[in-house]
């Protein structure tokens, strides 16, 4: 797939500032109460660092501006007001503002990036989601203009997150709410196209009109970069339709775009012996035979040894025997296929009502991230309770991240530790982990670097990158345990080969 080409940076970027790769902040610079960690890279105006809370721990993404010429100075904080006040799930989590000598910036949250293609199952959902998420955008009265998988990220929990918002534009003026500055779209009196030139409508590219159609054609530009080769027939027509020249045959709303998507995901038998062929069809139709005779064999089995169930018996009526339990629907917290957000929401508050532990915590979830319903963390943060007094060990370890930085809650760092212990005295790894942090800078415990060592060993024995990282830099340091850079070495490796960030950062630049 192409990488692009993107028309306002050509415009806008300064060559020589264009080549600088992550020269404003250094490594272990502190903005605030955030401490850089490592250089993410550079988009057309700004550069974004990895960055730790050094405060109340937790890690974020800070985004500064690198080059404010040409209005892209006032697009940066349009970008930043807008992160900051519109409480749409699939937009970054907002940590703070400032700025550092002179310079913008904002501190949003960490994200891990799109691998493409998306697993074959995995891509329709994940668009369905993205898409549902423009029509929030939508919905709010904005139009976002760059829609491409290089500004879509995923949480840990693999939902979508939209970045980059310094196209954003107001579809309709309403008092209150950031205006975008709608002259960075004109010169000389006129219309610019903006956009890049793989995923823009063609009205957006040539003439600078855009409207919510061309989301929807950049949507099913990227529903294809998602599916790559492997698109099913339904998403191939999904994705036609999308990416329709003329903007009134595309799907005349995000929201109808990802209920195509949603349709055509779904499995359907009758399409299934249609589409296998007739061999295939023969197969499907062999096992379900030796299933049957299978069941059968094993009843008769039973009946023979005596195991059949005892009870009064009539020889001339047919004994009728229970088929394999399925799963049933109305009790399963997964979201079922076709069911909006807010049914989910709703089915799932309505199992939570009667009891159910980890629909409570699903509840939590949803009011936590604004999944089918508006976002409350004060709600969510109730919810995480009743699932951990219920016994979900998650949820009392997540009670306690929320007490730790005050999400939804007072701050109380010496709860958060009596939280955190409890969850690691019954197993959670994420919790030992966090407990290893407490006591290694004093938050709601006594600082002790020696009882940090050995609750990040727990967890780390057992395999939690996080917490191997955390023994790596101890063994590093000589904090809680005797300097051994073999063994840092040791444990470091362990972490960086599950993916963690920090512990391949710290392998390269030490």
């Amino acid at each position: 797939m192409s990488s692009g080409f993107d028309i306002e940076k050509m415009l806008a970027e300064r060559p020589s500032e264009a080549r600088q790769p992550g020269g404003l902040l250094r490594v272990g610079q502190s903005i605030g109460p955030w401490r850089v960690i490592a250089f993410l890279g550079r988009g057309r105006s700004s550069e974004v660092y990895r960055v730790v809370n050094t405060r109340i721990g937790g890690d974020g993404a800070l985004k500064i501006l690198a080059d404010g010429g040409m209005g892209l100075r006032e697009r940066f904080l349009f970008e930043r007001e807008l992160v900051g006040s519109l409480s749409i799930p699939a937009l970054p989590r907002f940590f703070g503002s400032g700025e550092h000598e002179g310079r913008p910036y904002y501190v949003m949250e960490h994200l891990q990036p799109l691998t493409l293609p998306l697993e074959k199952d995995e891509a329709p959902r994940f668009v369905a989601m993205l898409a549902r998420s423009v029509a929030a955008l939508h919905e709010a009265g904005f139009l976002h203009r760059d829609l491409k998988p290089a500004n879509v990220l995923r949480r840990v929990n693999g939902e979508p997150v939209i970045i980059d918002l310094g196209l954003v534009k107001r579809s309709a003026r309403d008092d209150g709410a950031p205006q975008s500055p709608s002259e960075l779209s004109m010169i000389g009196g006129k219309r610019l196209g903006v956009g890049t030139l793989d995923f823009a409508a063609p009205e957006q590219l040539l003439k600078g009109e855009a409207t919510e159609a061309s989301d929807v054609f950049a949507l099913g530009k990227v529903l294809k970069a998602c599916c790559g080769p492997r698109a099913t027939k339904a998403m191939r027509e999904v994705i036609r339709r999308a990416t329709a020249e003329d903007p009134s045959d595309r799907y005349p709303t995000a929201k109808e775009f990802a209920d195509a998507v949603d349709s055509g995901e779904r499995p359907r038998f009758v399409s299934f012996i249609a589409g296998t062929g007739i061999r295939k069809a023969a197969v499907a139709c062999v096992a379900l035979v030796v299933f049957s005779l299978s069941v059968v064999l094993a009843w008769r089995g039973g009946k023979a040894s005596g195991r059949e169930e005892a009870g009064p018996s009539n020889p001339g009526t047919a004994t009728s025997m229970p088929g394999p339990k399925m799963p049933d629907p109305k009790m399963s917290v997964t979201q079922m296929p076709g069911e909006s957000d807010e049914d989910h929401f709703r089915r799932l508050l309505k199992l939570a009502l009667d009891g159910g532990v980890d629909a409570s915590a699903a509840v939590a979830e949803a009011y936590f991230n604004g999944h089918g319903v508006a976002t409350n963390q004060s709600e969510a943060v109730e919810w995480y309770r009743i699932a951990a007094d219920g016994g979900h060990v998650g949820s009392l370890a997540t009670l306690g991240l929320c007490r730790l930085r005050g999400l939804g809650c007072e701050k109380d760092a010496g709860e958060a530790a009596s939280l955190f212990l409890e969850a690691a005295n019954k197993g959670h790894l994420g919790s030992m982990a966090n407990l290893a942090f407490c006591f290694m800078h004093g938050l709601g415990v006594d600082r002790d670097p020696e009882a940090a060592f050995g609750w990040a060993m727990m967890a780390a024995e057992r395999g939690h990158a996080a917490a191997q990282t955390f023994v790596g830099e101890c063994y590093l340091d000589g904090r809680g345990v005797a300097q051994d850079r073999r063994r840092a070495d040791d444990w470091l490796t362990r972490a960086a080969r599950q993916g963690n960030e920090r512990a391949q950062m710290l392998l390269r630049t030490r």
